[in-house]
């Protein structure tokens, strides 16, 4: 027996079906939360995750802490005063030292190349704090496109499982009233299930998506968020071999890589320079104890000296100071090359993938999207008119919905791909 046609109770079946189907899903739509939401833009989340996240205020320290001991390098030692009460001064001729100031002058070498060391591991810091935020801008970016393609999955497989459990409910009446196999009950069942799964994988998805960001713009989860940036497309190119050099020029890591080579050579000039001698110029304050017959005499006299100081010989502790420095120096050198590979590799990779998201999405809306919600129109007004099965439009309904969903990840991948090249090339894309 051939099921071409719907006979009159399968029309009734299915209008039932979907008046329930409505119904139901006004039934169980979620109340409004109590607590307003939390509207948020992309810019937004990102002044959000620079006030709130660990990571900027880290760096932050890091740099108040180069910036005072860059302040304090230029710096001659600081005087000592020494205040003594002399105790058997006989053993010295009656003479005794009870006040010292002394003050020890670097010369100008030594304090320049210190000076220059803790000066550009200042700006290494900066770097870095820089580098945070454009971490952190990244982080906040792809966690926000990241929810947004989760709410469109949840949508989708929302509107797949209303369908199918239309459907489902559709079948089992006409089953009922003897108008459909029991194989399409059966089947009807197994895509209702996979539809349950699909959206409970969806809200599972998007529940963890939204807790990311909750994360690192600091809200809790208590704080419902609603985006109020979609995801969109702007078709605009950008040419690699303009990207290449601002990943060795303006990238965060780069910079630090090369302001820390930049205070290691100065660490090794500054170890060369501990040969050279130090000026000492002391004051002094001494009381002279005598006996003259039958009285004892004292006198008191200051005296200024000025010298040098400087060491002998080496036994070797300059000589490992000035290797170590070079040693270190050398493996900064090699960091930096590193760091420009790492740089320049994440530039060609990242600018490859945004590609391959652009050409997607632009398949997409040039005729795909077009095309699967023709077939699914098509395959409706056959079902209405009995030409195909509600398995043909509940595959129909499937794949439309499987092209929306990938659309949306394609949306999120170009998205957060252009946010990444941005981070690969040091924040500004040109």
């Amino acid at each position: 027996m051939r099921y071409s046609g719907l006979p009159f109770y399968g029309i009734a079946a299915l209008l039932v079906a979907f008046l329930s189907g409505v119904r139901s899903q006004a039934q169980d739509a979620t109340p409004m939360p109590s607590v307003a939401p939390e509207r948020l833009s992309v810019s937004e989340a990102v002044t959000r995750a620079k006030k709130y996240n660990p990571l900027p205020s880290s760096a932050q320290a890091r740099l108040r802490g180069a910036a005072a001991l860059a302040s304090g390098a230029a710096r001659q030692p600081n005087p000592n005063l020494a205040l003594a009460r002399p105790f058997g001064s006989s053993n010295t001729g009656g003479f005794g030292e009870d006040v010292i100031a002394s003050q020890t002058l670097e010369p100008p070498d030594k304090i320049r190349y210190r000076t220059q060391a803790a000066r550009a591991t200042r700006d290494a810091a900066t770097a870095d704090r820089l580098g945070a935020d454009v971490d952190i801008i990244l982080s906040t970016k792809a966690a926000y496109f990241e929810a947004l393609r989760a709410d469109a999955e949840v949508e989708q497989a929302s509107n797949l499982l209303a369908a199918t459990r239309r459907f489902a409910d559709a079948a089992q009446i006409q089953f009922d009233a003897g108008d459909a196999p029991r194989s399409n009950v059966v089947r009807s069942q197994i895509e209702l299930s996979r539809a349950e799964q699909t959206l409970l994988a969806a809200q599972t998805d998007r529940d963890n998506r939204y807790a990311t960001l909750r994360s690192l713009i600091g809200l809790t989860e208590a704080m419902p968020l609603l985006l109020t940036d979609a995801l969109v497309y702007e078709p605009k190119t950008y040419d690699l071999s303009a990207l290449l050099p601002l990943a060795t020029q303006t990238r965060p890591d780069v910079l630090s890589a090369r302001r820390l080579l930049a205070a290691r050579g100065a660490d090794v000039r500054g170890a060369k320079a501990q040969r050279q001698p130090d000026l000492v110029v002391e004051g002094r304050h001494a009381t002279l104890f005598g006996n003259s017959g039958d009285q004892n005499t004292t006198l008191q006299g200051d005296s200024v000296r000025v010298g040098v100081v400087f060491p002998i010989f080496d036994y070797g502790r300059i000589r490992a100071d000035v290797g170590n420095s070079q040693a270190l120096r050398d493996e900064q050198e090699a960091n930096l090359r590193e760091a420009e590979r790492v740089a320049r590799l994440d530039v060609e990779t990242v600018f490859r993938e945004r590609r391959q998201a652009v050409l997607l999405v632009e398949s997409f809306q040039n005729g795909r999207l077009t095309r699967s919600k023709e077939i699914l129109e098509m395959v409706n007004t056959g079902y209405a008119n009995g030409a195909n099965s509600y398995l043909e439009v509940i595959d129909a309904q499937r794949v439309y919905q499987l092209e929306q969903v990938e659309y949306a990840r394609a949306l999120a991948a170009v998205n957060t791909a252009t946010a990444r090249l941005e981070r690969a090339v040091g924040g500004k894309l040109p």
